[in-house]
């Protein structure tokens, strides 16, 4: 594995070196009348369009400011920095006025004389006087009406922290349970469900690296540390070809940089865990650290219960972030991060759960010319999930256990400010790992058992176009390619045909060595979006996605629990399908201080498990002998409104939804309900959430939130 991982990063490095070499662009000079010269004079010609671009930073600390805004003085030529900082703008060449600007910060104001293609950079000071909190976006005011995208919700930290949440731990999961189409199957549980869809068709990924389990203590705390956390953006409505394996939504959350030009601690403690986040230089300018732990100590809690089985029962967690960032040069930024965490959950002498996640994952991101930039990451994950009885002649531990690798290359060309291509490619492997029985102490008669489980290889060719035809018309067009392989090291069982499965019609087992392909699944998905603009501040956006997902959880259980299974596609076990279609209004109030949108949504699904009655999930060598197909089918529509200035700010949310199954019968199974469709486990017709924040003073705030679900 780490020797395909080190050839993999090799050859990708040399080909961005060998691309850096040949589009390194000319950088801004300084000249004795104060007027920056871009590209050579010699270069000029008369009524010429060029591009200018460049990096927005802080001078206090150098990092990136997203959103800072730039525009040439006399024309309604001008762009804002994305979240990294940078920003393109194409001008007529010659002489201009450039001013940037961004919330806390001393407006720049610079002379400029551009001859070619070019990069100045922007340093902004920040102002000496009491600011209220800055929120940093990474869009426009206008975004939600502007971007051919639907559905797509994009909240900051700071944002975050000002929600109300248990025991004062901020908490993404149910941050994002509080935005329309997000439900919940109930408490005790981080799982949740989009626009009808199940818990398992959603791609939790932090910095690209997938996460199995987004969750502490049942869902009680979040996964995620807040201290560390910089933003997330969630895909419901409409995903980009960039992301696949999943169904319903993505949830991408990115982790910040650590400081490049102090150290700095942040922490907190509760009554029941406790944080703290240092970061800050190694080599000033060049090289940062962040380190950030979080851990629990809720047994007290416990203790005060009146109940013995309470008392004696146990609970904590722990998890642990680690980064280091580094400016190779101006247009190469390398960073390695780390993350691991670790559960404990026992309920007296009756049973209990130990389950944990690590994660590596290295990210290089490369500016090759002023309009063609790479972003590759390679990323090792690994969950293991513990259940274990712990008294009795049959205490035992049953264990199971995902890795994965993970390689990805996404490179991003912008012809001008209207139109954006990314195109790449990504491969997924995971193994999954022989599920494990074992004695759990010295009184215990149990056999040690070992079960096999198949490897499953995913491979993606993706490409994404977004074109603003006009000022009224954008278009988003993406495809992705997909080919899945089941593999060995696992043994697969025959059954005699046209009768159900069951472990009485085995007739015959087939070994499978190391990486031999047992099947293969592909196919193609393509994506289309678009947006109609009505009025400056209004449209309509309508979209198409069909996607793949070959890893599906297994769990008969309508809440999620750690000991359920994670079960790639098999002969058996077919990859899920579905087909995502949404329509929706998009509307903003007085400049954009209220955001609304009503938004349908209808989705297809096929090849969903279902499960047979008293089916026997963990210890068992055949599984598909408990499991069952069916279709699947959900619909509904949504209503947002969301202020997002001023004292008062928050939103409201409402979701009406169906989301309903059917197993038909046939030779190979039997039907549910008649094989009428029926509710699925996790049907919530309507959801309503309110959410509102009002600011006290210049640092201080109060909120509370509102939930009601049928």
């Amino acid at each position: 594995m780490i020797s395909y991982l080190s050839k993999h990063i090799s050859i990708s490095g040399i080909i961005l070196l060998a691309l850096m070499v040949f589009s390194n662009p000319t950088h801004a000079q300084q000249t004795a009348n104060d007027v920056k010269v871009v590209g050579d004079s010699t270069l000029f010609k008369s009524g010429r369009i060029v591009n200018l671009t460049g990096t927005v930073r802080s001078k206090e600390d150098k990092l990136p400011i997203s959103g800072a805004s730039l525009y040439i003085d006399g024309t309604r030529i001008g762009n804002n920095s994305d979240a990294k900082g940078l920003y393109q703008i194409s001008l007529p060449n010659g002489r201009h006025k450039i001013t940037v600007r961004y919330l806390g910060t001393i407006p720049i104001q610079q002379r400029i004389a551009v001859y070619a293609n070019g990069v100045l950079d922007f340093t902004l000071e920040e102002k000496i006087q009491s600011l209220e909190e800055v929120i940093v976006k990474a869009r426009k005011e206008d975004y939600n009406v502007r971007e051919a995208l639907g559905g797509v919700t994009t909240l900051s930290s700071a944002e975050l922290k000002k929600l109300p949440s248990l025991l004062g731990e901020t908490d993404i999961i149910k941050s994002i349970q509080l935005l329309p189409g997000v439900t919940s199957v109930g408490e005790g549980t981080a799982a949740f469900n989009v626009r009808g869809g199940r818990v398992d068709q959603n791609l939790v990924s932090l910095d690209g690296a997938q996460i199995f389990n987004a969750a502490h203590l049942l869902g009680f705390f979040s996964g995620f540390n807040s201290d560390v956390t910089e933003s997330f953006t969630l895909y419901k409505g409409s995903i980009p070809a960039q992301y696949g394996g999943r169904l319903s939504s993505v949830l991408d959350v990115t982790t910040r940089n650590g400081n490049f030009q102090k150290v700095q601690v942040k922490g907190g403690v509760g009554p029941t865990s406790a944080r703290v986040v240092v970061d800050g230089p190694i080599v000033k300018d060049k090289t940062s650290f962040l380190i950030g732990t979080r851990f629990s100590y809720s047994d007290w809690i416990l203790g005060l219960v009146k109940n013995v089985d309470v008392n004696r029962s146990s609970a904590h967690f722990y998890d642990f972030n680690a980064a280091i960032t580094h400016r190779v040069n101006k247009n190469n930024i390398v960073s390695l991060s780390a993350y691991t965490s670790k559960d404990f959950l026992r309920y007296s002498q009756e049973f209990g759960y130990r389950y944990g996640t690590s994660l590596g994952t290295l990210k290089w991101n490369s500016v090759l010319s002023s309009k063609f930039t790479s972003h590759f990451t390679a990323s090792y994950g690994d969950y293991t999930s513990n259940y274990f009885k712990p008294s009795g002649q049959d205490a035992t531990n049953t264990r199971n256990e995902i890795r994965y690798i993970q390689l990805k290359e996404t490179l991003s060309l912008s012809p001008n400010d209207n139109h954006e291509l990314n195109f790449g490619v990504e491969v997924n492997q995971y193994a999954m790992q022989p599920e494990k029985s074992t004695p759990y102490g010295e009184n215990s008669t149990v056999v040690a058992a070992e079960y096999s489980r198949s490897t499953g290889r995913e491979m993606s060719l993706f490409i994404n176009d977004e074109y603003d035809l006009s000022e009224k018309i954008s278009l988003s067009f993406g495809l992705r390619g997909t080919l899945y392989e089941n593999l060995g090291k696992a043994k697969m069982f025959s059954y005699q045909r046209d009768t159900a499965r069951t472990a009485l019609t085995i007739t015959d087992t087939t070994y499978y060595g190391s990486n031999k392909v047992i099947k293969t699944f592909g196919g193609l998905e393509p994506r289309v979006s678009a947006r109609f603009s009505i009025t400056p501040t209004s449209s309509i956006k309508m979209g198409y996605n069909r996607l793949r997902q070959y890893i599906s959880l297994i769990s008969n259980t309508t809440a999620p629990t750690p000991v359920d299974l994670w079960q790639v596609a098999t002969p058996y076990i077919l990859p899920q399908t579905g087909d995502n279609f949404s329509l929706g209004y998009y509307r903003n109030f007085k400049e954009n201080i209220f955001e609304t949108y009503l938004e349908g949504f209808y989705k297809k699904t096929k090849n969903l498990v279902e499960y047979k009655d008293f089916a026997q999930l963990l210890r068992n060598d055949h599984l598909e002998t408990e499991l069952v197909e069916g279709i699947g089918k959900s619909y509904g529509v949504e209503l947002f409104l969301r202020k997002t200035r001023g004292n008062w700010t928050g939103w409201i949310a409402y979701t009406y939804s169906r989301s309903f199954v059917k197993v038909a019968e046939s030779s190979m199974q039997k039907n549910i309900n008649g094989g009428a469709w029926y509710p699925s486990n996790y049907d919530k017709p309507n959801a309503v959430s309110i959410v509102t924040n009002r600011k006290v003073g210049n640092n201080g705030s109060f909120g509370f939130n509102i939930i009601y679900a049928t």
